[in-house]
């Protein structure tokens, strides 16, 4: 299911080839226990050198992990999905989703371990699933198949990022691409029903963040592609802190790694 969602982020985000440069392994988690991550909501245990969230119908599941750093640094690790995403059988049959996951990165003044929508001053970037009929009727910006970012700027202040440049370059005023429609245009047709191979595969993520220049990268995992974000690097510089999210889905997560560039 990730790798389909992923993949279709091709549309949206600017290509750019990677470059491999000299790295120095910074932060490891290997899962035998919690570590470093501090649970905020959902329920979240470490099994098999894995890190699960279980909770189908956690709204605002989230870990937080402490990553105060400058410059150019990498997170890697892998995803899997595991449940959730439905309510009933019949919503299943039905195609009728809500589901999302995304990682927060150059949170700073957050509050680890809190519940909250919002997680300090940061950047949310969201992938997200939704086709119920209420969604479509009053929240269209978020029905769909969504690649989105979210700007958050408190607890309980966070909206999905405008800038100037999202207009131009998107024709919306907030970064919310339909992945479907995107790929449609470029006469690539996608069903919710391709997915349905990828479950329960565990999906490579490289995400590359430049407090520098305000680049945020997120690897392809299927090509040796990059698709870049720019996002302010005064936020970002200012980072101390990571975190995972989910809403409504199951998932877990593997082989952690901060890399330096």
């Amino acid at each position: 299911m990730v790798r389909k969602l992923l993949l279709g982020t091709t549309i949206f985000f600017s290509i750019a080839l990677g470059v491999v440069t000299a790295q120095t392994v910074i932060d490891v988690a290997d899962f035998s226990d919690l570590g470093g991550w501090t649970p905020a909501a959902g329920e979240w245990e470490v099994d098999g050198n894995r890190l699960y969230q279980r909770s189908t119908t956690a709204l605002m599941a989230r870990i937080d992990r402490e990553l105060p750093h400058e410059g150019e640094y990498e997170l890697r690790f892998n995803v899997r999905y595991e449940d959730g995403g439905y309510r009933t059988e019949e919503d299943l049959r039905n195609e009728i989703f809500h589901a999302g996951f995304g990682v927060h990165v150059g949170l700073s003044d957050s509050l680890p371990g809190v519940e909250s929508w919002g997680a300090g001053q940061g950047y949310l970037l969201w992938l997200n699933l939704d086709t119920r009929e209420r969604t479509m009727e009053n929240y269209p910006q978020h029905f769909g198949f969504r690649a989105q970012v979210y700007e958050s700027e408190g607890p309980i202040s966070m909206d999905l990022m405008s800038a100037p440049w999202v207009e131009r370059e998107f024709g919306n005023s907030t970064l919310s691409i339909d992945i479907v429609q995107a790929l449609a245009a470029a006469g690539i047709r996608f069903d919710v029903a391709d997915v349905e191979p990828h479950l329960n595969t565990q999906i490579p993520m490289r995400i590359r963040v430049n407090t520098n220049t305000g680049t945020v990268s997120i690897a392809d995992p299927t090509a040796p592609l990059w698709y870049r974000v720019p996002l302010d690097p005064d936020v970002l510089s200012q980072g101390e802190h990571i975190a995972f999210r989910t809403n409504s889905l199951a998932v877990s997560f593997g082989n952690f790694r901060v890399v330096e560039q």
